[in-house]
């Protein structure tokens, strides 16, 4: 056996001996020749070569080739250092054919921006060349050049590219994007059938810190290129990844889990999702979007349907400071809202926010030319209907915004509560509150703010006063008004309101509140943007008239003008009061000359006015 080792090895050293050889017989000329078919047989066109070329022999036969320079115009692929590794067995035979090819810092430049095109005439090239070797990409760049310009989109890319015949593709490594390590997994085959304008199956798989995404399905590149197929994306923090990508989150809270699956058509001109299933932060809902990238701005279309929807991961909207006590004195910036043009609806069977439900609602977005109009149609709400619309537009001066709400037979309570911050009112009513401003912040726009607000109501209470309470006490007590007056509830039948709003000032032309007790009207102004109160009011306690009874003479015991149907009621006792301070804590002062002329201890005082130096009341 010994013997035959050297026979065995004679082979062996014979072609190390002829590859060793070689490097110096072949002339330059010859090498370059060669190294230009190679390359031109894997990229489907010829190259242009302006440096040097070299034959080596360890650690495997190779060709070293520097200064590579595929293609010009829109899409240009430089390449400093190439090594085509060849397969040893055609070499012996005198041949030269590739087993594997090295790019060292290759630069894909595309001018212009992305263009689908160069990738087209490129895999089609590709498609059509009858190639069987491998690619290693190390350390690659992708460019985008604008003008004198040059933008790094992917600095560092490292990559293994499969070529089977024309027949198969498979890239598999990690880029740089953002700066963040995105692994790249991609296959396609048969890609035989795009030189005939069939569709080649597809499968993709991107993922990294930022988030995941795979496509399954087939692309084609007849007619422009359409890849059709399952997508699914996914993100632990959504928020994170729109801020990865450039993009801001239209709420501080919120924005976690996310996932999107559905069936895709993917083109250069935009995407269509049918079917799609969206989670996010635990909702989710069903539904299909377009987008489209042809007009002057991107466009999305879709609706979404959803079972549940709980709005609390994206806290509360605040148009108020840090503190809360005063309006947001912050810049409005819309300049986002005119990047695209937005069209979705959203219809869900109960919607939650906050300690507020909503069942059976329709909404619907829209955005246009930097206008945005969000609507609730119909929505059941406090047990009644509700409806909403807000429009904001840009304005010379920051922006013009208009609010409207309606509700129909809903429990006030709640109502008030969760739209105002006003839970002093209790009952079933109706409400309408219409309002509009322009201002370069949520403070302008308050202090210059038009509209009206109407509310009728029944069979409810005034929570924080027993005004019936009060006035039955002062009533016998006239001079008892010192304590106070706060706590419990003042039950009515109906209650009626009607307020105007011109330059952020609120007046109240009419609150009335009757129930078979009492009467209370109150009217006055109310600065929106100083959030203070200046109503002035007259509380009445009543009784039923009996038949056949006079109308009782004097102001203090008159019949109540304007009361509920039904007979006639006589007024038993009547006080005028004040309201003075903020919408948090309002304070209530009786009149306190009204309680002093009640008093029967104080009446002689004012019977003797000469007594005190004053023959005319004071003005």
């Amino acid at each position: 056996m010994k013997r035959l080792v050297p026979i065995l090895l004679l082979p062996v050293a014979l072609v190390l001996f002829g590859a060793a050889l070689a490097p110096k017989l072949a002339s330059e000329e010859r090498l370059r020749t060669e190294v230009a078919a190679l390359l031109e047989h894997a990229a489907g066109q010829p190259p242009r070569i302006d440096g040097p070329v070299r034959f080596s022999i360890f650690p495997w036969p190779a060709l070293e080739v520097s200064e590579i320079r595929f293609g010009e115009g829109s899409a240009t692929l430089t390449v400093p250092r190439a090594r085509v590794v060849l397969d040893l067995l055609p070499l012996l035979t005198g041949q030269a054919r590739a087993d594997h090819i090295e790019l060292d810092q290759p630069e894909l430049a595309l001018a212009g921006g992305v263009d689908i095109d160069p990738f087209s005439t490129g895999v089609l090239r590709l498609a059509s060349a009858k190639f069987n070797a491998d690619l290693t990409v190390t350390n690659g760049r992708l460019v985008l050049t604008h003008g004198g310009t040059r933008e790094v989109v992917v600095p560092a890319a490292d990559l293994r590219i499969g070529w089977r015949g024309g027949r198969d593709a498979a890239i598999e490594g990690r880029v740089v994007w953002r700066g963040e390590p995105i692994h790249v997994d991609l296959a396609a085959s048969s890609l035989g059938v795009l030189l005939t304008g069939g569709a080649s199956p597809i499968r993709v798989k991107l993922s990294g810190p930022p988030f995941d995404m795979a496509f399954d399905g087939t692309g084609k590149l007849a007619g422009g290129p359409v890849a059709n197929g399952t997508l699914t994306v996914a993100s632990r923090q959504l928020r994170q990844t729109l801020a990865w990508l450039g993009l801001e989150a239209p709420t501080a809270q919120g924005f976690g889990s996310f996932s999107l699956q559905a069936q895709s058509i993917l083109s250069g001109q935009g995407a269509t999702l049918s079917g799609a299933r969206l989670e996010l932060d635990g909702n989710v809902s069903e539904g299909g979007f377009n987008l489209r990238l042809d007009g002057a701005r991107p466009v999305i279309q879709g609706s979404l349907a959803a079972d549940r929807l709980d709005l609390s991961p994206y806290g509360e909207l605040s148009i108020s400071d840090a503190a809360g006590d005063n309006w947001s004195g912050e810049t409005i910036d819309l300049s986002r809202l005119s990047q695209l043009d937005v069209d979705l609806r959203l219809s869900a069977t109960e919607v939650r926010a906050g300690a507020g439900r909503l069942e059976r609602m329709a909404a619907s977005a829209t955005l246009k030319s930097g206008r945005l109009l969000l609507a609730i149609g119909e929505a059941e709400a406090w047990n009644g209907i509700f409806r909403a619309a807000l429009h904001v537009s840009p304005a010379p001066v920051g922006a013009e915004a208009r609010l409207d709400l309606s509700a129909d037979d809903v429990a006030l309570a709640g109502a008030m509560g969760d739209l105002f911050r006003m839970g002093r009112l209790e009952g079933t009513g109706s409400f309408r509150f219409t309002a509009g401003g322009t201002g370069a912040s949520v403070a302008a726009i308050v202090g210059g703010l038009n509209g009206s607000f109407s509310l009728s109501g029944t069979d409810g209470s005034l929570v924080g006063f027993d005004v019936g309470r009060i006035l039955a006490r002062l009533e016998q007590r006239p001079l008892s008004a010192t304590g106070d007056l706060r706590g419990g509830r003042t039950p009515y039948s109906q209650i009626e309101l009607e307020s105007t709003i011109r330059n952020g000032i609120a007046t109240l032309s009419r609150l009335d509140v009757a129930s078979d007790k009492l009467r209370i009207s109150l009217a006055g102004e109310s600065s929106i943007a100083d959030r203070d109160l200046d109503f002035v009011g007259v509380a009445q306690l009543v009784s039923a008239a009996k038949a056949g009874d006079a109308p009782p003479q004097g102001a203090a015991s008159a019949y109540v003008a304007g009361a509920a149907p039904g007979a006639p009621q006589n007024v038993s006792f009547e006080l005028p009061f004040i309201v003075r301070g903020n919408w948090n804590q309002p304070v209530v002062l009786p009149d306190p000359q009204a309680l002093i002329r009640r008093s029967g201890a104080a009446r002689p005082l004012f019977s003797k006015p000469a007594a005190y130096g004053s023959v005319a009341p004071a003005p």
